[in-house]
């Protein structure tokens, strides 16, 4: 009879134990370049699926711009170009790296200049609807 008081506690503190899906993580700083207002401009990062379940990235928004869109660049025949991306799919323990040349954010028609030192605010949309927010700083 001693014993369940505690059996209680600990099945009340058992039941908010529950896993929870892990966050996904950025191994690298998020950085975009310097650009004039009215331009464009690019954000660049490694973002890592810790979790069990395929990360579905949908739309990314970026605080500074009219639009952003995820883009894959191509080199076909000699002749590069950008690709648009619907969503970028991450396998559980996988990363997707955005870089130059590769996958990006394409931040398009920049409100303000970007200057080097300057922090962008980004929210990263997933299919789950789950949004992280994470902050660019603005480098060469």
């Amino acid at each position: 009879m001693r014993f369940l008081p505690l059996l209680l506690i600990s099945t009340a503190i058992c039941t908010n134990c529950a896993p929870k899906a892990a966050p996904p993580t950025l191994d690298s700083t998020p950085h975009m370049r310097p650009a004039e207002q009215g331009a464009s401009s690019a954000l660049y990062f490694t973002l890592r699926n810790r979790g069990a379940d395929t990360l579905v990235l949908t739309a990314v928004e970026i605080d500074v711009a009219d639009q952003a869109m995820i883009h894959r660049s191509v080199d076909a025949n000699g002749m590069a170009s950008m690709v648009h991306q619907d969503s970028v799919l991450v396998p559980p323990g996988d990363s997707v790296e955005f870089r130059e040349r590769g996958m990006h954010v394409m931040a398009m028609g920049l409100r303000a200049a970007l200057t080097i030192g300057d922090t962008v605010v980004a929210r990263l949309r997933f299919r789950s609807a789950r949004v992280d927010t994470i902050r660019a700083v603005v480098r060469e």
